[in-house]
């Protein structure tokens, strides 16, 4: 045997491992794409894993696509694997990126009303960036001047005045003004601020701080809509844990890493199946109230097509942004967690004409902005 056939000899070992590894890598990426596309059926207070996987669906799929045509050179099987998995993750797709190229300028039809929509949560007036233009708060400014008819509030319970955020008794007068009916639960900090009159309808609300709904009636002319502003259970991070999120991402790994991400992944861990079963104690209420005519939006503090969304939504509510948006679109926007995590559901004689997400970054959410006939 000559020289370069030893040398050949040698090399076919080796080929034939980085060639199992990669079809490895290939299939694991594809498993992992489809369980995080599907992470909805599985319910976080049995199996926590699949909603944390989920959290990584866009990577994930980016990572398909990027694989599968790398592949279709190198061995056209192994591509199948990707293209499969995609096909298998397409209702998540639809979910993270929805596409209306055909979409024309949204049209009022002849007899129908529009209802002017805003959902936001204020990070309860604080000011994300420190920007007080005019020693004003920006979050008010932005309720006051978003020309909603009605509005749904996270993390601020009743109005009061907040010098040190520069949320001034003016803006609030301005606010009342505005939307003369409000309903409120304080502890929980949620809020709804409407044009029209409005009765409070009672829910039982869940154990978690700071985790809980408002609801209310609200008729329209003939038409009568159980309004929902929901704030769902937080991860509960705290600045350490921020900190060491920025470090992992940072690429700094130190000793301590791995018993701190023990920490991070039982707090993800315990803030998933409480948003599971706070899910499935609203929708069990929403069931009780036999309502026909619904919006519910708010802080949900996890994904579309997670498991605390497919189970609020039930077989009658649909999504805003599935229905009429084109995606991605980010709604949080802090600690470079950057999600869409809050969402606007509806039924009955509601239709969506217009979803908008804005732009201004004084809270670690920015506001949306929906348009409905009726």
């Amino acid at each position: 045997m000559d020289e370069t056939q030893h040398t050949a000899t040698r090399r076919r070992p080796l080929l034939c491992t980085v060639r199992f590894l990669w079809l490895l890598m290939t299939i694991a990426v594809a498993v992992m794409t489809v369980i995080s596309a599907n992470s909805a059926l599985f319910n976080p207070e049995k199996y926590s894993w699949p909603s944390m996987m989920s959290m990584a669906f866009p990577f994930l799929i980016i990572t398909d696509v990027v694989l599968g045509l790398i592949n279709l050179f190198i061995n056209k099987k192994v591509a199948i694997v990707q293209w499969a998995a995609m096909m298998l993750s397409l209702t998540a797709i639809g979910n993270w990126f929805p596409a209306h190229p055909f979409e024309g300028k949204p049209e009022v039809k002849e007899g129908e009303r529009v209802l002017r929509f805003m959902s936001y949560n204020t990070f309860d007036f604080n000011d994300n960036q420190s920007i007080y233009p005019d020693s004003t708060n920006r979050s008010a400014s932005a309720i006051i001047h978003s020309g909603a008819d009605i509005v749904c509030l996270q993390e601020v319970g009743t109005l009061s005045d907040k010098p040190t955020r520069c949320l001034t008794d003016e803006q609030i007068d301005s606010i009342n003004d505005i939307y003369p009916y409000f309903a409120s639960q304080e502890e929980k900090m949620v809020s709804i601020l409407s044009k029209y009159p409005l009765r409070e309808v009672y829910l039982d609300q869940p154990l978690s701080p700071h985790s809980g709904w408002q609801a209310a009636e609200i008729v329209i002319d003939t038409d009568t809509i159980l309004v929902v502003s929901v704030h769902m259970q937080s991860f509960g991070l705290d600045e350490e844990d921020k900190e060491l999120y920025h470090s992992i991402t940072d690429g700094n790994m130190s000793g301590n890493m791995t018993d701190a991400g023990k920490v991070i992944y039982y707090k993800l861990r315990s803030a998933f199946a409480l948003r599971a079963d706070q899910a499935q104690l609203l929708r069990q209420q929403l069931d009780s109230l036999n309502y026909r005519n619904v919006l519910l939006s708010g802080d949900f503090n996890d994904i579309a097509g997670s498991y605390p969304v497919r189970t609020i939504k039930g077989k009658s509510l649909k999504s805003v942004f599935r229905t009429i948006g084109t995606g991605p679109v980010i709604t949080y926007h802090s600690d470079r967690f950057f999600f869409n995590i809050d969402h606007v559901l509806y039924q009955g004689c509601l239709r969506p004409i217009l979803y908008r997400r804005g732009g201004i970054k004084s809270s670690d959410h920015y506001p949306l902005y929906v348009t409905f006939t009726l």
